[in-house]
């Protein structure tokens, strides 16, 4: 172990190059007596750090161990003090506990999702990594994009290079390695750890989305809770609403942030997404907007309301016009929130139904045609589809290089959607790549037909017909 610290930490030194400008202007904001927000300007990060009685206490350790090194350093600088007595994992990410590597002298804690998503897990860390720098060059990429729309040296083209640069430094960081350093210290519903002047309350706040081990902290002698971007963020109405459908615990959620944001023992201060500070009234309309569309969704679809109508009924334009007072609406726009909303308000309706993605999901590969018959012969009762899920298998499948069973998948989907140019389009993908041209210029023809405006389609044609 003392080995692969000192790899890590010379890897740290080589590559400084990386944050030598960026390293240069570290501020510090005092949150509370006990908390400090240490931020690099320069590049927009920032780490949340609690000083105690028995030590030092740092959330979270970036998405590599250069960073982290940095800001270990600059932490010990700004407080004049090294007694590190705690590392926390509030999420489980990869690229947000990649540092966990320079702390190794500490002790490091974490929900136990993160030994269950990640131990003895190798390729699915390799997966998630390769997920994450694709997902950063793209970033960076758009963020390229809109930095050309900026007049040149404004202060909007300075901070959208700085968030392009950082893009591209995690992206960087992640390829030139990363190593996998996960908590020694575990819990399950939640946690107090007493560190003498104060006490760090651990709560694991549910399922949301591709995380499981999410968590809050609170401290309730500076009426003080920490919580996730994922969870509360300026760019986000609830927690992030991935198109994929995934478990969401919103009971959990709701309950969790009522003990939060409520109540005599409401805390006063919320520091959230991009560790900015909010009051609690801030950070409560969150929870009102949570609150409300799971109970609206809920009863609309328990009524026999079908998606498309429970989303015209709770638009932003019907009763939840209120969302356009939000904060995030204000400084976010139209563009980004109604989308968003949209998303929310099928993911929760989702919760309700036995998806038929789902039933191939739990069969597993090996079951595959068994789960598919039993689709087909609608063995299963209330079985619910979803376009989306079942392409994103039918693609699961296809980089597997399942060819034929995704086709399968395909098919199914094309059945169940007859209207939808995108259901047509992906099959015709999985025909090409099975090298059959006559059924994939067919499907493409037909995803054309029902989308003129597709142009991938049309590519396809053009090719395949060219062959």
């Amino acid at each position: 172990m003392k080995k692969l610290v000192w790899v890590i930490t010379t890897m740290a030194i080589v590559l400084s190059s990386f944050w030598h400008v960026a390293a240069q202007d570290f501020q510090k904001k005092q949150v509370s007596h006990h908390v400090f927000i240490i931020t690099n300007p320069e590049v927009g990060e920032s780490q949340v750090v609690f000083q105690s009685e028995k030590g030092l206490v740092v959330l979270n350790s970036f998405w590599s161990a250069i960073p982290a090194g940095f800001y270990k350093n600059e932490i010990k600088k700004t407080l004049d003090r090294d007694d590190f007595q705690y590392i926390i994992n509030v999420v489980d990410r990869l690229d947000l506990f990649g540092g966990n590597a320079v702390y190794q002298e500490s002790h490091i804690i974490g929900h136990h999702t993160f030994l269950n998503k990640y131990k003895g897990k190798e390729k699915e860390v390799e997966e998630e990594i390769k997920d994450l720098i694709d997902m950063w060059r793209w970033k960076e990429d758009v963020s390229r994009q809109r930095l050309e729309t900026h007049e040149k040296g404004s202060e909007d083209a300075i901070v959208e290079e700085n968030w392009m640069n950082t893009c591209k430094k995690r992206a960087d960081e992640l390829e030139a390695g990363f190593s996998l350093v996960l908590p020694d210290i575990y819990y399950n519903d939640r946690m107090a750890l007493d560190l003498g002047n104060i006490t760090l309350n651990l709560i694991w706040f549910g399922k949301a989305g591709n995380y499981d081990g999410m968590s809050l902290v609170v401290i309730p002698e500076d009426k003080l809770a920490i919580i996730p971007g994922f969870i509360i963020h300026s760019h986000h109405l609830a927690p992030y609403p991935y198109s994929m459908y995934k478990p969401l615990d919103v009971e959990r959620w709701i309950t969790v942030l009522e003990e939060i944001l409520e109540g005599a023992h409401a805390v006063e201060k919320v520091i959230c997404g991009n560790n900015e500070v909010w009051s609690r009234e801030k950070a409560h309309f969150h929870l009102a907007y949570i609150k409300k569309l799971w109970h609206r969704v809920s009863r609309l679809e328990s009524e026999g309301h079908d998606l498309v109508e429970i989303q015209d009924r709770l638009s932003l334009d019907n009763e939840f016009s209120f969302v356009k007072d939000m904060h995030v609406y204000l400084e976010n726009g139209d563009d980004w929130v109604r989308p968003q909303h949209r998303d929310h308000v099928k993911l929760f309706f989702l919760q309700h139904k036995n998806l038929a993605s789902e039933i191939i999901k739990k069969g597993g590969l090996d079951s595959l045609q068994v789960s598919l018959s039993k689709i087909r012969n609608n063995e299963v009762e209330d079985l619910y589809f979803d376009e989306f899920s079942m392409n994103a298998i039918g693609y699961y499948l296809l980089n597997l290089q399942k060819i034929e069973e995704a086709i399968e998948v395909f098919k199914l989907n094309v059945y169940q959607f007859p209207n939808s140019s995108n259901a047509y389009d992906s099959l015709a993908e999985a025909f090409m790549k099975n090298g059959d041209a006559g059924e994939a210029i067919r499907n493409y023809q037909r995803s054309l037909d029902l989308n003129p405006d597709n142009e991938n389609a049309r590519e396809m044609l053009d090719k395949l017909k060219m062959d």
